[in-house]
């Protein structure tokens, strides 16, 4: 089988943008929880708000949100659904049909 680093992995799902792939993962909570999935996703949460819509800019006293390379998980808009998705990168185990290296 051919395989794929983690980095570069992570690095192919940032740059794609809207651009859909398969990505395979186990499941870590629900009651589907250690079952594998298969998915076609795009990168990023779905945005459920359009850009011009008049909401005003955060506040400056927010606290800043982590990074997804913080929390271990990427968000990730399940195609088809259009659903949020989140799978832990350490759990994942194919991207585009690639084994990915932890």
């Amino acid at each position: 089988m051919v395989t794929i680093s983690k980095s570069e992995m992570l690095a192919r799902i940032t740059e794609s943008g809207e651009v859909p792939f398969r990505i395979r993962f186990v499941k870590a909570t629900g009651k589907d929880a250690g079952q594998v999935a298969e998915k076609v996703c795009y990168y990023g949460a779905p945005n459920p708000h359009p850009k011009d819509n008049g909401q005003k800019p955060a506040s400056p006293d927010r606290k800043q949100r982590k990074s997804h390379l913080e929390s271990n998980a990427i968000p990730l808009t399940e195609f088809s659904s259009g659903r949020m998705l989140t799978p832990f990168i350490s759990h994942i185990i194919s991207y585009n049909g690639k084994q990915v290296i932890h």
